[in-house]
């Protein structure tokens, strides 16, 4: 590059304000004091140049096969040939001195020369790949800048051109309103990634919590079913040492009979071994003794463990003596749906309405304005119920929903909507018809039965202490709905109530 600088200067006084010195063998003041602006300045000055002493001024670009004629004018040789041929004498378009088809004669140095320009101007980025000049048009045909002597050229004639700060400048316009859908899409998948790894902690976290929960959980069990366990051994532990000391008590009274016998046996057969008086004489006591002959020895009822009673359909009794620590709740409460004001029990059945907001992922699922939250398990067939304990809740609405509604903004709950509720508000117990509808109750209710028959397409709440209904919905279309809650209630939750289990046998 300090080469080309120093051939410039030393051919010709072009260096800018005169700053140009030659000085210890390089050009480095240049640098120093004009800096690289002024040195791509003066780069691209001096490509000009050298682009306009290797043009052909016949068809204005770089020599093809150059021949240079007597009076030192450079053409390329097609067009000298094509000028001369045409009709014209031989004689430079320049100067118009004489010449003659004999000095067309391709100069080689000049030719090799040329090629290396062109080959150069392909990685210069300034610069005409074409003709060598600096790009100082923008063609809006091809949308690429150009140079001037591109605009007599085959490839853009009669294209429009105009100069190239201009086109920057509008182009820059026109980018930068292109660039606005850009940002903006760039800012949602930001914004989406942002929410992903949100998403990923919250995962995170929220299988950490399950974790516990389930090791406890089975804690329970475990701990029940090892109780339960301790507890049948030790009844047949306790079995098999009564029934051994009944067996043992019964085995020493037979030890005592088989004594007495074998007593009683060997003194007769002694007596008859004996002389006739004395045998006579004792006749009497010896007769006596066979008279007391004790009865037959019998086994004892029930002296074998109780097999059955142990082993008979084990895993069903203690399955139903577990059902005296497990509670069963028809409906539970989706987390994933909950509105970020919302604590939820570990159990997923108690919803309560908090003053602080936590920080939830945005899932789809998720309600992100009012305070609402879904049951966790939808219906589309048969009869479905449960009870939900509204006791002190000032501002509670509870009922179905459909499963197409939107969880995103405000909602406005009828029918219409795809929600079938009742709410408590202000004091007044309405049904969330249009218009809305009053209830009529004598007191305040503690705990609302919800019952959603899916199969005659309608909903009925109940008071628990009256028999009849507080209102019915019927028409519910819809292929699937969820237990719908919301509570602004800050003070007292909302709870699902455990049902009752029973257990029928065939």
């Amino acid at each position: 590059m300090y080469s080309l600088i120093k051939f410039w200067s030393q051919s010709e006084d072009r260096s800018p304000k005169g700053h140009l010195k030659w000085e210890g063998g390089s050009w480095y003041p240049l640098v120093t004091q004009l800096g690289n602006e002024g040195l791509k300045e003066a780069m691209a000055t001096k490509q000009s140049h050298l682009a306009e002493d290797l043009s052909c001024p016949i068809c204005g670009s770089i020599l093809q096969k150059p021949v240079v004629l007597f009076c030192r004018h450079r053409f390329c040789k097609p067009c000298l040939e094509s000028l001369w041929n045409g009709g014209g004498s031989c004689e430079c378009p320049l100067c118009c001195q004489p010449s003659s088809m004999g000095e067309l004669v391709v100069n080689t140095v000049l030719e090799k020369t040329c090629e290396g320009f062109l080959e150069k101007c392909k990685n210069d980025p300034l610069a005409c790949r074409e003709h060598g000049e600096t790009l100082t048009l923008f063609c809006l045909e091809h949308l690429e800048p150009t140079c001037s002597k591109c605009k007599s050229s085959m490839n853009h004639q009669g294209h429009r051109l105009y100069p190239l700060n201009e086109a920057s400048h509008d182009c820059k316009e026109e980018l930068k309103n292109a660039l606005k859908p850009l940002q903006e899409k760039l800012k949602l998948f930001r914004k989406a990634k942002l929410t992903c790894e949100h998403a990923v902690n919250h995962i995170k976290n929220q299988a950490e919590n399950t974790e516990r929960q389930i090791r406890e959980e089975f804690e329970v069990l475990h701990q029940f079913l090892r109780d339960e366990e301790a507890s049948r051994l030790s009844m047949l532990k306790q079995e098999r040492e009564q029934k051994r000391q009944m067996m043992n008590e019964k085995i020493e009274d037979l030890e005592n009979d088989i004594t007495s016998l074998t007593n009683t046996i060997r003194i007769i057969e002694q007596e008859m071994m004996s002389q006739d008086i004395p045998f006579l004489k004792n006749y009497k006591d010896t007769i006596k003794r066979t008279w007391r002959i004790p009865q037959d020895p019998e086994m004892m009822a029930g002296s074998l463990l109780d097999i059955a009673k142990h082993l008979g359909s084990l895993k069903f009794k203690v399955w139903e003596r577990m059902l005296e620590i497990i509670q069963y709740t028809p409906v539970t409460l989706d987390p994933n749906t909950a509105a970020s004001c919302f604590l939820l029990s570990e159990d997923l059945t108690t919803i309560q309405c908090c003053s602080q907001t936590f920080k939830l992922p945005e899932n789809p699922e998720r309600f992100d304005v009012g305070a609402e939250v879904l049951g966790y398990e939808g219906f589309s067939s048969g009869r479905h119920s449960w009870d939900v304990e509204v006791k002190n809740n000032t501002y509670w609405v509870i009922g179905v929903a459909s499963a197409s509604i939107s969880r995103k903004g405000k909602h406005v709950l009828t029918p219409a909507e795809g929600f079938w509720t009742i709410r408590l508000r202000n004091g007044e117990y309405k049904a969330c018809t249009a218009p809305w509808s009053p209830l009529t109750m004598t007191e305040e209710p503690q705990v609302v039965r919800v019952v959603l028959d899916m199969n005659r397409s309608r909903v009925t709440f109940y008071d628990l202490r009256e028999r009849t209904p507080l209102f019915t919905y019927t028409n519910i279309i819809t292929p699937r709905a969820f237990p719908y809650f919301c509570s602004a209630c800050k003070d007292y939750p909302l709870k699902v109530l455990p049902a009752w289990i029973t257990i029928k046998s065939d």
